[in-house]
């Protein structure tokens, strides 16, 4: 697999994940994220996947712009994206953030082990 390829699955794959029908599905989160995953958030709080499973479904979900996209492959079966992204939670401010996320193929499809999204100035 070239890395374009790799790159525009991934991106793909992330882009599903802030779907309100994805955040709001414990199959579809369960499918995505790898036993293993772990989330640094942008708060500084950590999560695994079963918090993850647990909390995501019961929550609104976030209105959440992604943009300056870039991804590098770390090793075969590995890679990292990278992206800026807006989160418009419902009566706040929006929110900035740089996110980075690692993404491993198991033979069959792409699963993300870590995601940390870092606050920054609005862009």
């Amino acid at each position: 697999m070239d890395s374009n390829t790799i790159k525009q699955q991934i991106i793909e794959l992330e882009q599903l994940l802030v779907q309100p029908a994805t955040r709001l599905s414990a199959e579809m989160l369960n499918h995505h994220l790898a036993d293993d995953f772990y989330e640094i958030a942008a708060t500084g709080r950590c999560f695994g996947k079963a918090d993850v499973l647990e909390r995501l479904p019961t929550e609104q979900p976030p209105v959440i712009n992604q943009q300056d996209f870039d991804c590098r492959v770390l090793a075969e079966g590995l890679a990292q994206l990278t992206y800026r992204a807006t989160i418009q939670r419902a009566d706040c401010d929006p929110s900035y953030s740089v996110r980075s996320s690692i993404w491993r193929f198991d033979g069959e499809k792409w699963q993300m082990i870590f995601h940390q999204g870092t606050a920054c100035e609005p862009f």
